[in-house]
């Protein structure tokens, strides 16, 4: 399981300059207080994305632990 997460890490490293992946994470140091709502609705979207990408790695494979998503039970719709 382990694996795959790095596996996914890599990829999605290798799409991004070390530049890019530096300046980003300053920005986001640097500008937390100032960025719009929008970006952090942006930002926090890709952060959960990665979460539920791990999670459903984690659960893959497994006896004991599983991993469904309903976004209308999260967003009461």
């Amino acid at each position: 399981m382990i694996e795959k997460l790095k596996n996914l890490e890599e990829q999605a490293m290798d799409e991004m300059t070390p530049e890019a992946y530096s300046d980003a994470k300053e920005f986001l140091l640097i500008n937390s207080k100032v960025i719009t709502d929008h970006e952090q609705a942006l930002y926090k979207a890709g952060y959960l994305d990665g979460i539920q990408t791990a999670i459903r790695i984690a659960s893959e494979n497994s006896d004991t632990q599983s991993y469904t998503l309903n976004l209308d039970d999260i967003f009461n719709e």
